[in-house]
Parts: C-alpha cells; sequence; structure tokens
C-alpha cells in the first residue's frame, strides 16, 4: 500500500493515483491509519516531519520513503540505514528561486536597495548613500549541489569570481576552483560574499563559527540558505555586534522561528527573511510531484530513482 501525508490538493492527487498503476493509495495523516493499514504499508510519500523511530517500527513492510523537500535532518538516518530502507528527496526543485534569492540578496546589498526603500517611505531624497557593484567582487558558494550551481552560473554572468567548497571534489561551471571543507578558512579570507548552500550532517554542523567569522573581511556579507544550525547563532551575533562583518541575510536559524528576544532582529545590517527562500513559488509543486511520480513509475528500480539518498551519510 503506498500512503502520503503530503496534503496533496487536485489535480496533484488525482496525479499521483493514476502513476501508482492500481496499487492502492491513501492520503492521509499517519495518525488516521489503522495499525493493519500501518503493517501493510510499503511506500511512504511525505515531508519527514512524521518520520519517527516509532512511526518506523509500525510499518514493517516499508521499503521506500520519498521526502517531498530537500531538508531531511530530522529524519531518523540510522534507523532507515538499519532497515535498508531506500530514501530519496525532492533535491533541486527549488534550485533557481534560491539562486535567484541569494543573487537578489547580493545585488540589494551593493546598491543597497533597502536604504532606499526605508528612505523612501520616511519621505526623505537621499543623495548620499553610496553603491557599489557585484561586478569583480569575490563569492564563496558552500556547497555545489543544485542550488549552488545555479547560484554559481548566475554570479558567474555578473562578472563574479566564485570560488566553491564542497564536501565531493570535483568542478562545476562558472567556479574558479573548488576546495575542500578543511580549506575553508583560506577561502573565506578572500570572499565578498559567502553563501551557505550545504545540507546538515554531522560534518556541516556549526562549521561556521569564531574562527571562521574572525578570518572574514570586515565588509564581507554572510548568507544562509542552507540550515540554521550550520551556522553558530550566538558566534555570528557577536561577530555582528563587534563590527567583525559587513551583515548577514539570513532564511534559516538554529531555532525557527527565530526567537522574538533574538538580538538579530534589532540589527540593521541583517536582514531576516523566513525559510522561504526556496518556497511559495509557483514552480514548487509541479517540480515536486514531477520527481515523486517519475521515481513511482520506475518503482522498485531503486537505482534508476532521481535523486537517492544514503542514510547513512545524511545527503
Amino acid at each position: 500500500m503506498i500512503v502520503s501525508t503530503l496534503g496533496l490538493e487536485e489535480p496533484w492527487r488525482s496525479r499521483l493515483d493514476r502513476t501508482a498503476g492500481g496499487r492502492p493509495v491513501r492520503h492521509c495523516a499517519l495518525a488516521e491509519l489503522t495499525a493493519e493499514e500501518l503493517e501493510q504499508t510499503e511506500i511512504l510519500f511525505t515531508y519527514g516531519y512524521d518520520v519517527t523511530e516509532k512511526a518506523l517500527a509500525a510499518m514493517p513492510a516499508l521499503r521506500w520513503v520519498h521526502i517531498g523537500q530537500s531538508g531531511m535532518d530530522k529524519l531518523p538516518m540510522a534507523e532507515l540505514a538499519r532497515r535498508g530502507i531506500r530514501l530519496t528527496n525532492s533535491r533541486g526543485i527549488n534550485a533557481v528561486a534560491i539562486a535567484e534569492y541569494a543573487m537578489g540578496m547580493m545585488l540589494n546589498v551593493v546598491r543597497r536597495s533597502f536604504v532606499f526603500y526605508e528612505q523612501a517611505r520616511a519621505g526623505v531624497w537621499d543623495l548620499e548613500t553610496r553603491l557599489d557593484e557585484v561586478c569583480g567582487k569575490t563569492l564563496g558558494i558552500f556547497g555545489l549541489g543544485r542550488v549552488g550551481r545555479e547560484l554559481a552560473a548566475r554570479a558567474h554572468a555578473f562578472g563574479m569570481q566564485v570560488l566553491g567548497v564542497d564536501l565531493a571534489p570535483g568542478t562545476a561551471p562558472g567556479v574558479q576552483a573548488v576546495y575542500a571543507p578543511a580549506q575553508r578558512l583560506e577561502v573565506l579570507a578572500r570572499c565578498d560574499f559567502v553563501v551557505i548552500c550545504m545540507p546538515l550532517t554531522g560534518e556541516t554542523r556549526h562549521l561556521f563559527g569564531e574562527k571562521e567569522l574572525a578570518v572574514m573581511k570586515p565588509t564581507a556579507w554572510l548568507m544562509n540558505v542552507g540550515r540554521g544550525p550550520i551556522v553558530d547563532e550566538a558566534a555570528l551575533t557577536r561577530a555582528l555586534e563587534a563590527g567583525q562583518l559587513g551583515g548577514a541575510a539570513l532564511d534559516v536559524f538554529e531555532t525557527e522561528p527565530l526567537p522574538a528576544g533574538s538580538p538579530l532582529w534589532g540589527m540593521k545590517n541583517v536582514y531576516i527573511t523566513p525559510h522561504i527562500a526556496g518556497d511559495h513559488q509557483a514552480s514548487y509543486m509541479p517540480r515536486m510531484m514531477g520527481v515523486l511520480c517519475e521515481n513511482l513509475a520506475l518503482y522498485p528500480a531503486f537505482e534508476r530513482m532521481e535523486n537517492p539518498v544514503d542514510p547513512g551519510r545524511g545527503f
């Protein structure tokens, strides 16, 4: 049996039912299933928040879980690996949206768009604010997956020098050089902008702490569109308060929603968005359902599916 807890609306629900090829599909929350239905569940489509060790124990026949987003840091990876349950996700479906978000933020920083917006609201004719351009600036992209590569292409087109840091060695179009995470201090010292696009794993948690922030240029901007805990938020707050950085554009945080008492809210050189860099665009659902249905049509040929995830590595 196939279970979808994605809360799909028509026509996506009908499309999934058609792709299932006669296999029974239940569209509901896991809590609505009987113990017998859970025991018969072979495939689970979910955003991942309901996948717990307790839920997995109730589904002994489960062979495949597909996550309707890219983030998977809440999943019980060790149990999925122990059970040999195949895992795929929807990484890449919002790569363009996130890359445009990061590119837009960099342009806003150098063109001081937010400053002029605030001045216009106040009725101030501002001829004093100095402007700059991204052309010639150095961008460090941490994570050269689909988001990182889309961003690299755009930054390269704007005349930026692009450096990459990735868990896997290799090359990427538009990237002048790719470094290992162990070389991150060398890269950070050269960058005018740093954009974090990495997944959250044991290797990347608090990858950006006091040591990393200390080597960055005092004019550099840090942007995080990956996962909040990759950055030590307390260390970032201290660095911003001390003027060690030019500023930060943050879409993800260690605690979400960002607590009302966080000092980040009141900082003029910090731009905050509520984890929406890759959400709410019209293309999200069509792309997500495209990956899901293409993989379902291939089931059980896991080796041919798109976006396989290694539970042992976390991505």
